[in-house]
C-alpha cells in the first residue's frame, strides 16, 4: 500500500522537522558557532537507528501491528540516543549541545506520536469504509459475538475484520472440525475464536502451521502456551496470538547476520577443520561427516552435519543394545542420548565433550538448514514430546546454539527444553541472540550436559 511506503519517509520528515525547531529554539539559528556538519551526522544516525528500529519492531507493516504501539515509538528514540553517545564518546565529539538534544527528542516524540495517532486515525476510517480488511473466520458462534458485545460492524472498524459469510448471508460459524475444511481454500488470513468451549489448542496449531493470525475473546487461548497481545474493541478485550515467526526486516537481518558469521567462523577455523577431519580418519574406519536426521524450518527434514564421533555400525548396535537392555532403552527413550553410549570412538568422545564435533553444522547454517541461534533441532521421533508447542517450534529454524545450549544442553528434560525454546521464540530479538552467541563459548568450556 502506498500508505505504508510513506510511512518512513513521514518519520523521517517528523525527525527532520524537530531537529530543525530544537536548533531554533536553543540558537535561534545562529549556527556560526556550532560545527553544523556534525549536527547533520548526528541526525543521520538518529534517523537511521529510529526508523530501522521501528521497521524491525513491525511499525510499517501494514495491517496489524503491536498493541504497545506507543512504548515501541520511545524505545526507537531511546536506542537512537544510546548509539548517538557512544558513537560521540567514541570518536571524542561534544560539540552536540545537551540542551538541543533534549529539545530534539522531546520534539521527535510529541511529532511521532501524533503522527502515530493520525496513522491510526487513517487507518481505522480506511476500515469503516471497507478498505484494507482481513478475511476472518469466526470459529464458534454469532451468540458468542453477541455475548461478548461485539458484531461484524464493531469487528471491522475496530480490528479490519471482514466476517466471512455464507451462502445464506449470515456470519460463517465452524466448529473445530470444520477448521480445517474452511481454510483449505486459503481464503481466510484470520481466525476469531469465540467460544470458550472449543478445542482451541488444536485450533491455534492449524492456524499456526497455516500462517493464520489468531484472534479470541475472553479466555479462550488463556491455558495455552502462547503468548498473546490484548486488543480492545469498543471496550472489549480481544486476544491476538502473536506471530512468533521470525519474518520481515528482521529475518532479513537474522540471516544476514548467519551468513556474515558463519562464513567468518569456515575462514578462521579452516585450519581446526582440516586437521579435526584428518584425526576422524585416521583413528577410525568410516566418513568423517555424520549427517542427523532433524526437523528444520516448516517441518521439513534437513541433514545436520557433524565429525562422526561413533563407529560406523552404531545404528545396528543401538538396535541390540535396546532390544537387551531395558535400562539403556529407558534412558534412550527419555532423551535420544546415552550418558555413556559405547558406540562413541575415543576420539569421539573428546570432540563430543568440547562440542568440537559440531564445526560442520557452520555450513548447515550457510545452507540455509539451520540458524547460529535457535530452538534445538528435533528429531521426527520425538516430535510428539513437544506438544501443543511443536507447531510453534516448527515456524523458525533451529539453531547450532540457543538457550538450551547455554542451559544445560543434554542434562534438561524434553519439559525444560520446550520450554526454553518457546521463551527464545517468544523473546526473539537480534540482541538475544548476540547474548546467546556470548554465553555460548563459556557454556562450552564449562561441558556441562555435553555427551
Amino acid at each position: 500500500m502506498r500508505h505504508r511506503s510513506l510511512r518512513p519517509l513521514l518519520d523521517a520528515l517528523c525527525l527532520l522537522v524537530a531537529f530543525l525547531l530544537a536548533l531554533l529554539v536553543r540558537f535561534r539559528f545562529e549556527t556560526s558557532t556550532i560545527d553544523v556538519q556534525w549536527y547533520w551526522v548526528s541526525l543521520g544516525l538518529f534517523a537511521g537507528v529510529d526508523i530501522g528500529y521501528l521497521y524491525l519492531r513491525g511499525m510499517y507493516d501494514n495491517g496489524h501491528v503491536t498493541a504497545d504501539r506507543t512504548g515501541v515509538v520511545v524505545d526507537g528514540l531511546v536506542y537512537a540516543t544510546f548509539l548517538y553517545l557512544l558513537v560521540a564518546y567514541l570518536v571524542k565529539n561534544t560539540l552536540f549541545s545537551r540542551l538541543t538534544l533534549v529539545y530534539f527528542l522531546v520534539l521527535s516524540f510529541v511529532l511521532q506520536l501524533v503522527l502515530e495517532r493520525t496513522v491510526v486515525a487513517i487507518r481505522r476510517r480506511r476500515y469503516a469504509h471497507g478498505t484494507d480488511l482481513v478475511p476472518t473466520i469466526v470459529a464458534g458462534s454469532v451468540d458468542d459475538l453477541a455475548a461478548a458485545g461485539l458484531d461484524a460492524l464493531s469487528l471491522q472498524r475496530g480490528l479490519g475484520m471482514r466476517l466471512l459469510q455464507t451462502e445464506g448471508g449470515g456470519v460463517t460459524a465452524v466448529s473445530c472440525a470444520q477448521l480445517e475444511t474452511a481454510l483449505a481454500d486459503g481464503a481466510a488470513h484470520a481466525v476469531l475464536l469465540a467460544s470458550p468451549l472449543l478445542e482451541t489448542s488444536q485450533m491455534v496449531e492449524l492456524c499456526l502451521r497455516r500462517y493464520v493470525t489468531v484472534y479470541a475473546l475472553g479466555g479462550t487461548v488463556r491455558t495455552l502456551p502462547y503468548p498473546s497481545d490484548v486488543l480492545f474493541v469498543d471496550h472489549t478485550p480481544v486476544l491476538r496470538v502473536r506471530d512468533l515467526l521470525v519474518v520481515g526486516v528482521g529475518a532479513r537481518v537474522k540471516r544476514l547476520m548467519d551468513v556474515l558469521l558463519a562464513g567468518l567462523g569456515v575462514v578462521i577455523l579452516s585450519p581446526i577443520l582440516l586437521v579435526l577431519a584428518m584425526l576422524v580418519k585416521l583413528t577410525s574406519h568410516g566418513p568423517v561427516l555424520f549427517g542427523h536426521r532433524r526437523l528444520g524450518e516448516g517441518g521439513r527434514s534437513i541433514r545436520v552435519y557433524k565429525f562422526r564421533s561413533m563407529a560406523v555400525d552404531a545404528e545396528v548396535r543401538l538396535q541390540d543394545m535396546l532390544a537387551t537392555d531395558p535400562v539403556l532403552r529407558a534412558e534412550y527413550e527419555a532423551t535420544y542420548k546415552l550418558r555413556n553410549d559405547p558406540r562413541v570412538t575415543p576420539l569421539g568422545r573428546w570432540l563430543r565433550r568440547t562440542s568440537l564435533d559440531e564445526l560442520p553444522q557452520l555450513f548447515n547454517v550457510l545452507r540455509g538448514d539451520l540458524s547460529l541461534v535457535g530452538p534445538r533441532p528435533i528429531v521426527a521421533d520425538e516430535i510428539a514430546k513437544y506438544g501443543p508447542a511443536a507447531a510453534v517450534i516448527l515456524r523458525v529454524s533451529p539453531g547450532v546454539t540457543g538457550l538450551w545450549q547455554v542451559s544445560g544442553r543434554s542434562d534438561l528434560d524434553y519439559a525444560e527444553r520446550v520450554r526454553l525454546d518457546m521463551d527464545y521464540i517468544t523473546h526473539w530479538s537480534l540482541w538475544l541472540d548476540v547474548r546467546i552467541l556470548a554465553a555460548t563459548i563459556p557454556a562450552v568450556l564449562r561441558r556441562r550436559g555435553a555427551r
